[in-house]
């Protein structure tokens, strides 16, 4: 079909990644009306019944357009356009609106695997069934849903992060937090030096003749000094590489860990997702997961996650995790209290 010249600049103003689709609707908006030639007019009504900000006509006589369709013979199914997506599931009858991504690290015997992931993934899943966030969440948009409208969600076993945790709306990874036992001393070997990506671990008691010895993979063991190591957290992303191959136990990981991480998102304008908690446990996690949810199922205009974390703010975030963890502990507590006084 032809286009005058007004409508085709129009055309060019339309990303590109969207502008094939969009040129196809727009013909088939002028073919339906009875044209040959794509005006400007044309584009303008096709535009106002992609946005739902018409009406347009159909089979079904005059209606009001759903917000953001792209088809205006879709109909009233407000999930024809999620259902197009490769991540479209279903749970109790409802879309799932949520999508949770892990990295592979289990089924390919990753060497920098920290931990399996699966469980936490399954029991996020869980959570999110048992508050009904799905049923709760379509129920707050108004036109049809968006795949975009999920709240994504992305899990790695180690701080190598292959399913891309930073850039979605809640995103973990495993952690194995490390630290200095003074009570075992170094013997100078460097293998932490070698094995450590971030150049965050540093030996005194040594000359610099004998670290570069050691980071090479020499013997850095030709001094009577006591040798002290120090690890820069500034640079440490605790990936526990270093405790795997100290030989002395001088240093050691403390329990598995996660680091959440909300807010990331691509897009036009990329954000890298904020952290929430550096070392969480697996409660501590669901208790983010929580928070989370409530700030989105609270939320009476709606936003893109991202969004809306900038707009509360992390600190505002991090408090209300911080009550939500008091009040979980503090279950605990009471719990053990009343365990205990049965026992007696």
């Amino acid at each position: 079909m032809e286009w005058d010249k007004e409508a085709s600049m129009r055309l060019e103003k339309i990303p590109i990644f969207v502008r094939k689709l969009a040129r196809s609707k727009i013909e088939k908006h002028a073919s339906e009306k009875g044209k040959s030639i794509v005006s400007v007019e044309d584009v303008e009504d096709a535009k106002a019944s992609f946005m739902g900000t018409g009406s347009v006509k159909n089979k079904k006589g005059t209606v009001n357009t759903n917000p953001f369709s792209l088809d205006v013979e879709a109909g009233d199914d407000k999930f024809e356009i999620l259902k197009r997506s490769d991540e479209y599931e279903e749970e109790d009858g409802y879309p799932t609106m949520y999508h949770v991504d892990i990295c592979r690290g289990e089924d390919v015997d990753c060497p920098f695997l920290i931990a399996e992931i699966k469980g936490i993934s399954q029991k996020i899943k869980d959570r999110l069934k048992e508050v009904e966030f799905s049923k709760k969440l379509i129920k707050r948009i108004d036109g049809k849903i968006l795949p975009h409208q999920r709240l994504k969600i992305a899990i790695a076993s180690c701080p190598n992060c292959c399913s891309m945790p930073q850039i979605r709306d809640f995103g973990l990874h495993v952690r194995a937090k490390v630290y200095v036992d003074e009570n075992f001393a170094c013997n100078g070997c460097g293998n932490c030096l070698r094995a450590c990506k971030e150049g965050a671990i540093r030996i005194t008691g040594m000359s610099n003749e004998s670290m570069v010895e050691a980071s090479e993979g020499n013997s850095g063991q030709p001094e009577n000094k006591e040798r002290v190591v120090t690890i820069n957290y500034d640079r440490c992303v605790h990936c526990g590489l270093c405790a795997e191959v100290c030989p002395t136990g001088t240093i050691k990981t403390e329990k598995k860990c996660f680091r959440v991480m909300i807010g990331g998102k691509l897009g036009r304008h990329p954000i890298f997702a904020e952290d929430l908690t550096e070392f969480a446990d697996e409660t501590e996690v669901l208790n983010a997961l929580d928070v989370c949810v409530e700030a989105i199922l609270n939320e009476k205009r709606e936003k893109r996650f991202g969004e809306l974390v900038r707009k509360i703010g992390i600190d505002e975030f991090k408090k209300r995790l911080r009550d939500k963890n008091n009040i979980s502990q503090k279950n605990v507590n009471d719990k053990e209290v009343v365990h205990s006084g049965m026992n007696n």
